[in-house]
């Protein structure tokens, strides 16, 4: 399994490899946001990571404020695919288009692409039709690779296990866009999938942590919050540290592993720390949801 962690920045890989140099990440980043510390990631830091895929950013054209037209984006993302090819182990298709309806017009963007010489992964917006059966019919790419991206429901299981099923057992490799939750990719075989939430967390506070003494739950995460201001309320769902029982273990495993303090997690570098740590867990989840699927006779390659 691999987690690709999404809005990476040179910074923070960087300080991962110094203080864990033995685990390489693996990264995701979006066309539309790329930023100048770009040719890091392409030259002499590409040894810092495992892998690394390349998204064309066109979900940052939905939100409010966006910068770029699709008709603006499009070429430049073509452009740039075509003539880049070896430094992205994956490139995803320009999915402009997110409604259940939406698979003969995005199909349009991957055969372009593809008679300019990239072999884009297509993405999937409709769990519930005969999407995957159109993919598998037209033949999958040199790479196998396909994507479940936005679609309502499909974080729940039995919504979306007969799609995983039927492109699993036509030898696709699986890509689950925007979600890397326990529950779900380790009972599915899920090749690969992405987050950006280990630096969405530093800034409310909240580090993650695979708890091994938390034997009554399946997913064992605990979200632990350092405040940054004194009055600030604990988010839904996480623990404040001074009341975290397990306290002692995480202070063990930061010291163990990245050489931090709890003193670390609040101090004038905390949200550089916070998101470094959980870089680490990120890394390491990859390795409790292969454990899982293996269990279910789940092995996928590599």
């Amino acid at each position: 399994m691999r987690i690709y962690q999404s809005s990476m920045t040179i910074r923070h890989l960087r300080e991962f490899a110094k203080r864990y140099p033995n685990l390489m990440p693996n990264i995701l980043l979006s066309y539309a946001l790329l930023a100048n510390d770009l040719p890091h990631f392409m030259g002499k830091n590409r040894s810092l990571f495992q892998s690394l895929i390349l998204d064309s950013g066109v979900f940052s054209l939905q939100k409010p404020g966006a910068r770029q037209t699709p008709e603006e984006l499009y070429p430049k993302f073509k452009t740039f695919a075509q003539y880049n090819p070896g430094a992205w182990d994956l490139i995803f298709n320009f999915d402009l288009h997110f409604g259940l309806d939406s698979y003969y017009k995005n199909l349009e963007y991957q055969i372009d692409l593809e008679q300019a010489g990239t072999p884009v992964v297509p993405v999937i917006h409709n769990i519930y039709n005969d999407d995957a059966d159109k993919i598998i019919a037209r033949g999958l790419p040199v790479h196998k690779t396909v994507a479940i991206g936005q679609c309502a429901g499909r974080t729940t299981l039995k919504n979306v296990k007969p799609v995983v099923m039927k492109l699993h057992n036509a030898g696709a490799r699986i890509h689950f866009f925007g979600s890397s939750e326990y529950r779900l990719m380790a009972k599915l075989p899920i090749w690969s999938c992405d987050s950006s939430s280990w630096a969405k967390y530093p800034s409310i506070g909240v580090l993650l942590f695979w708890n091994p003494k938390n034997d009554m739950r399946f997913d064992k995460t605990d979200k632990i919050h350092f405040p940054k201001y004194q009055d600030a309320k604990t988010p839904t769902g996480c623990i404040y540290y001074r009341d975290y029982d397990y306290l002692k273990d995480f202070e063990e495993y930061l010291g163990s592993n990245l050489n931090f303090t709890l003193a670390d997690m609040m101090g004038e570098e905390a949200d550089l720390n916070r998101a470094v740590a959980n870089m680490l867990y990120y890394c390491q989840l990859e390795k409790k949801i292969e454990e899982q699927q293996r269990l279910l006779g789940f092995v996928l390659p590599e």
